[in-house]
């Protein structure tokens, strides 16, 4: 296996990234009322990490060769905060599936140190996930 592969995740991975920042941002500004301008925080303070996410993943596929994407993925608009941290919720779910996937390439291609940053980068996209779902139980 070359390097293709595991850039190719990457760049799935980078746009996932910028959707998120996007659609967080996004949701930020859809918040309104008591429980709306908790949340604005609470989206407006996970783009920065997303941001973080977005700016290592970069780097990387440049250090492998590749050409960095910057077309976001594409996501729903729902229009109320449920519906809104339901998305949220199958997205972070999501980004861990395909973040473990591609530790797994890196492996392959004996690039240790990625592994174990995309495995920590799972772990962060479970902990938004965990987020979310408490989240969404207090709006039951």
């Amino acid at each position: 296996m070359g390097n293709a592969d595991l850039i190719k995740g990457l760049n799935e991975d980078l746009a996932a990234e910028w959707g998120t920042v996007i659609r967080y941002t996004f949701q930020a500004g859809m918040s309104y009322g008591i429980l709306g301008a908790e949340l604005r925080e609470i989206f407006l303070r996970e783009t920065v990490d997303e941001l973080g996410h977005a700016q290592f993943l970069t780097d990387v596929i440049l250090d492998l060769g590749g050409e960095p994407t910057t077309v976001p993925k594409n996501f729903e608009k729902p229009e109320d905060l449920k519906s809104m941290l339901e998305l949220d919720l199958k997205m972070e779910l999501e980004d861990v599936q395909n973040y473990m996937a591609h530790a797994k390439l890196a492996e392959e291609a004996g690039a240790i140190e990625l592994k174990l940053k995309l495995e920590e980068m799972a772990g962060d996209e479970a902990g938004h996930a965990r987020e979310l779902r408490r989240l969404l139980r207090g709006l039951k």
